[in-house]
Protein backbone atom coordinates (compact mmCIF):
# COMPACT_ATOMS: atom_id res chain seq x y z
CA UNK A 1 0.00 0.00 0.00
CA UNK A 2 1.32 3.50 -0.90
CA UNK A 3 0.24 6.62 0.36
CA UNK A 4 1.12 10.02 -0.88
CA UNK A 5 2.58 12.94 2.48
CA UNK A 6 0.83 15.66 2.69
CA UNK A 7 1.24 19.28 4.22
CA UNK A 8 -1.85 20.78 6.53
CA UNK A 9 -0.59 24.10 7.76
CA UNK A 10 3.25 23.73 9.08
CA UNK A 11 3.27 20.04 9.36
CA UNK A 12 3.52 17.38 7.31
CA UNK A 13 0.93 14.44 7.75
CA UNK A 14 0.16 10.81 6.40
CA UNK A 15 -3.01 9.96 5.01
CA UNK A 16 -4.09 5.89 6.43
CA UNK A 17 -6.84 4.06 5.08
CA UNK A 18 -9.75 3.95 6.88
CA UNK A 19 -9.29 -0.26 6.93
CA UNK A 20 -5.75 0.19 8.75
CA UNK A 21 -7.18 2.88 11.19
CA UNK A 22 -9.56 0.64 12.43
CA UNK A 23 -7.42 -2.41 12.58
CA UNK A 24 -4.81 -1.06 14.92
CA UNK A 25 -8.31 1.46 16.65
CA UNK A 26 -6.83 4.44 15.82
CA UNK A 27 -9.04 7.76 15.29
CA UNK A 28 -8.82 12.35 15.76
CA UNK A 29 -6.27 12.44 18.71
CA UNK A 30 -4.90 8.93 19.23
CA UNK A 31 -1.28 9.28 20.25
CA UNK A 32 1.41 7.29 17.87
CA UNK A 33 4.76 6.90 18.75
CA UNK A 34 7.21 7.40 15.72
CA UNK A 35 10.23 5.51 15.82
CA UNK A 36 13.15 5.80 13.46
CA UNK A 37 14.49 2.30 12.82
CA UNK A 38 17.06 0.80 10.09
CA UNK A 39 14.60 -0.27 8.00
CA UNK A 40 12.37 2.95 7.99
CA UNK A 41 9.41 4.19 10.08
CA UNK A 42 7.26 2.52 12.82
CA UNK A 43 4.27 3.93 14.28
CA UNK A 44 2.80 3.27 17.39
CA UNK A 45 -0.16 3.94 19.01
CA UNK A 46 0.03 4.36 22.43
CA UNK A 47 -2.62 3.95 25.27
CA UNK A 48 -4.60 1.63 22.60
CA UNK A 49 -5.61 -1.89 23.21
CA UNK A 50 -2.98 -4.21 21.32
CA UNK A 51 -5.41 -6.85 20.31
CA UNK A 52 -4.43 -7.01 17.06
CA UNK A 53 -1.69 -9.08 15.69
CA UNK A 54 -1.32 -10.17 12.40
CA UNK A 55 -0.77 -13.51 13.56
CA UNK A 56 -3.86 -13.92 15.05
CA UNK A 57 -5.63 -12.19 11.49
CA UNK A 58 -4.00 -15.24 9.71
CA UNK A 59 -5.59 -18.07 12.11
CA UNK A 60 -9.03 -15.96 11.91
CA UNK A 61 -8.61 -16.21 8.35
CA UNK A 62 -7.56 -19.85 8.44
CA UNK A 63 -10.50 -20.95 10.54
CA UNK A 64 -13.03 -18.24 8.44
CA UNK A 65 -11.59 -20.39 5.66
CA UNK A 66 -11.85 -23.94 7.15
CA UNK A 67 -15.58 -23.38 8.61
CA UNK A 68 -17.01 -20.70 6.43
CA UNK A 69 -19.51 -22.76 4.54
CA UNK A 70 -20.66 -23.99 7.97
CA UNK A 71 -20.64 -20.69 9.64
CA UNK A 72 -22.71 -19.68 6.01
CA UNK A 73 -25.45 -22.35 6.60
CA UNK A 74 -25.58 -21.50 10.16
CA UNK A 75 -26.36 -18.01 9.28
CA UNK A 76 -28.65 -19.40 6.79
CA UNK A 77 -30.89 -21.77 8.72
CA UNK A 78 -31.19 -18.64 11.59
CA UNK A 79 -32.61 -16.24 9.07
CA UNK A 80 -35.19 -18.97 8.33
CA UNK A 81 -36.27 -19.49 11.44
Amino acid sequence: MNERVVQLGDRLALPMPEAVAARYHLAADVEVEVIETEDGILLRPIDVEPWFSVEWERALDGVVEWYGGALAMMGEKQDDE
